[in-house]
């Protein structure tokens, strides 16, 4: 299988190593931190963009074609460890760029990763998990989301973790079932 994707919020690679693995060419990254940026190139022989905010913006960057889109917008605004700030940080607002280019490009699956405080902050008085679900479906997907524990997918520690997925296709998106860490088999 082969499918083309963008990785915003790219970190080092995380989803990039994950889609590389099923088949997947990456066709743009973007990620504003330097450090992580050099990392993800050396790693993937891609140089990241910087600024997601540029590649919303027709005028300055294009976005290649792609099926998949995947991106862990920041988390800081949202975290219990944070400052719980929610959309009053301008990291907080990132998630309107990533539907920005959603809307632009349609790609076939759109898959979003954050806190599970995203649930309980707000925006406008709406839960800022229901205002991105209802963009995605105002944009013709289905849409699932599911808070999903790292440790029972293979991790090696306990990460909770909101996973958002939209997809164009005729069915919602089914989440793996995972295996609590202490009834994985060691090899």
């Amino acid at each position: 299988m082969t499918f083309k994707f963008v990785d915003l919020f790219a970190g080092i690679g995380g989803f990039h190593a994950a889609l590389g693995a099923m088949g997947g060419e990456c066709v743009y990254a973007s990620e504003i931190d330097k450090d992580a940026a050099r990392i993800y190139q050396r790693n993937w022989g891609l140089k990241p963009d910087g600024d997601i905010t540029l590649a919303a913006n027709e005028e300055v960057m294009e976005v290649p074609p792609h099926d998949v889109l995947v991106g862990g917008f920041p988390c800081q605004p949202f975290s219990n460890a944070g400052s719980r700030k929610g959309t009053a940080d301008p990291r907080g607002k990132l998630y309107v760029r990533v539907m920005e280019i959603v809307k632009r490009y349609k790609p076939n699956v759109v898959m979003l990763e954050n806190v599970r405080g995203i649930t309980t902050s707000k925006h406008a008085g709406k839960p800022v998990i229901q205002i991105i679900m209802t963009h995605l479906k105002k944009l013709g997907y289905l849409t699932s989301f599911k808070l999903l524990d790292a440790s029972d997918h293979r991790v090696g520690q306990r990460r909770l973790r909101l996973i958002i997925v939209g997809t164009r296709m005729k069915s919602h998106f089914i989440f793996p079932e995972g295996k609590p860490r202490d009834q994985l088999e060691i090899k």
